[in-house]
């Protein structure tokens, strides 16, 4: 999309935002309504109301924030209140679903509340004179910013009992999926993180038979310390198994977003889950809050390592709302009351012109 359509569909979301009198404080939208701001809207949006604002400059850090949050508000056709109130559980700005950060510095610091993986952050990139860019984070992205692990082990699982070798734990995909994406036999030839389209996306049995063949398969191990490597390894080859045209890795949840599957490659029985538990009715941010999170399509490849190889030994497969009929659930990592994240340095390096 070009970034003048963008701007254009952007801004007649915020005039319809701003004609309804929508308040800040109503339940988030989601992609079916016309209030609704999708993530690459916000950020163009964001960046051309806002790049060359200085009403941020010389501001003490509290007064920012609220400025920020202000400035923010305004900009997408909200009223923005007197005080800014926090909903326990929820973003800052609930209706857009999205928290404020305005940034001078690449470590972003995240205090007392949980990652969500539903909202969007947007991150204002400032200098000592104004407002420099606009980023837009979808809260389940964040964790490719994540150097210490604490965000990425939320929830943790593992087969139950003595369960092994490969199984198509759901028959049939769930309601809300096959409703919203009309699944079949013909898959999407486009990139693997563009968005799920109806009629180009498998069905559950058919993304079975098509990742099955890997089992058995051996492969180059890139280390003992290259998990992040080795798995990618596998999320290529899937790719290309569900119809990718090409290979890409954005960092987003699920990792083939096209066909709304979430690759893993497991060499122990611990399966780290991330910030959501896979039966859970959070609206998924990178498919525009039009799907839930238990409608996403877990594969998980269990797979032996030896010297330089690694062979991948079975596969599960299964839904989100069916995962824990296969999967045990137990306690992982929490973050902790101050969570940081390491921005892009590169989002920081632009010069005054």
């Amino acid at each position: 999309m070009r970034a003048g359509d963008a701007l254009g569909e952007a801004m007649t979301v915020r005039d319809q935002v701003a004609w309804n009198a929508i308040h800040l404080y109503a339940q988030s939208a989601t992609a079916d309504s016309r209030f609704f701001f999708a993530p690459h809207h916000l950020e163009v949006l964001l960046k051309t109301e806002l790049v060359g604002n200085t009403d941020l400059a010389g501001l003490p850090v509290r007064t920012r924030a609220k400025v920020a949050k202000t400035l923010v508000c305004e900009a997408l056709g909200y009223e923005a209140p007197p005080a800014f109130v926090k909903v326990r559980g929820g973003p800052r700005l609930p209706h857009p679903a999205i928290d404020v950060y305005a940034q001078q510095a690449s470590n972003l610091q995240i205090w007392n509340d949980e990652v969500d993986a539903e909202r969007r952050y947007v991150i204002l990139i400032l200098d000592d004179f104004e407002i420099r860019d606009v980023k837009v984070i979808a809260g389940a992205d964040l964790a490719q910013f994540d150097k210490t692990g604490k965000l990425t082990t939320k929830f943790q699982a593992a087969r139950i009992g003595a369960s092994a070798g490969s199984k198509l734990v759901s028959a049939i995909d769930t309601s809300n999926f096959i409703s919203r994406l009309k699944p079949g036999d013909h898959s999407s030839v486009g990139s693997p993180v563009a968005q799920p389209k109806p009629g180009e996306v498998l069905r559950i049995a058919d993304v079975y038979e098509r990742l099955k063949p890997m089992v058995g398969r051996t492969y180059d191990d890139p280390g003992v310390v290259q998990e992040r490597n080795r798995g990618t390894v596998i999320h290529r080859e899937a790719c290309e198994r569900l119809g990718a045209s090409r290979f890409a890795d954005n960092g987003q949840f699920p990792d083939i977003l096209s066909q709304l599957v979430e690759v893993k490659l497991q060499l122990a029985r611990t399966v780290d889950l991330g910030l959501e538990l896979p039966d859970s009715d959070t609206p998924l941010a990178s498919a525009n809050g039009l799907l839930d999170v238990r409608d996403v399509r877990y594969a998980i490849f269990y797979a032996t390592r030896t010297g330089a190889i690694f062979t991948v030994d079975s596969l599960v497969l299964s839904t989100g709302a069916d995962f824990f009929k296969e999967y045990r659930q137990f306690g992982g990592l929490t973050s902790n009351k101050k969570l940081q994240l390491k921005l892009p340095t590169a989002w920081f390096g632009l010069r005054r012109e």
